[in-house]
């Protein structure tokens, strides 16, 4: 038997015996836009173009500002787009696993806040509404503002 030669022996009952099977190589790739995963035979690490990724097409933005936020959400067969615009409150993690807080004063002033991953194929876009000008990293104190203190943060000048 040659040693290129793979053996399939899944579907292989007793009186049967195994088959070799050619080797199969990577495809080549025609195009070296690197929007796509290329696959080195030697090598099985996956190398993906870093503009393609979702957090890179979105938009710089920080605590205090007011962003709206086109969340995808998927009702039984279909999607839709819904927005969320509130005050960004705080920004979690690091690498994959970033998060940000997005609070809004929604009916009969009750606060709601959504946590969103901010690399989930899910948004949609981020639009960036207003900058704002505040002096602290996480906004946890707009929680016990009631009214439109709660939405009320300085605007960064231009």
């Amino acid at each position: 038997m040659d040693d290129n030669k793979v053996v399939d022996a899944t579907n292989t009952t007793e009186d049967q015996a195994a088959t070799p099977v050619e080797p199969t190589e990577a495809p080549a790739v025609e195009d070296d836009s690197a929007a796509e995963a290329v696959v080195d035979a030697d090598n099985e690490d996956a190398t993906v173009n870093a503009d393609d990724t979702p957090a890179n097409n979105l938009p710089g933005f920080r605590a205090g500002d007011t962003v709206r936020v086109h969340y995808k959400i998927i009702e039984g067969n279909n999607s839709r787009v819904q927005p969320f615009e509130g005050i960004v409150i705080c920004r979690h993690g690091s690498d994959v696993s970033k998060t940000f807080t997005v609070r809004k004063i929604g009916a009969d002033s009750v606060g709601v806040e959504r946590i969103f991953p901010l690399t989930s194929p899910n948004i949609d876009k981020i639009d960036v509404i207003k900058r704002g000008k505040v002096r602290r990293a996480k906004l946890y104190y707009l929680r016990d503002k009631v009214g439109r203190a709660a939405m009320k943060v300085k605007e960064l000048k231009k």
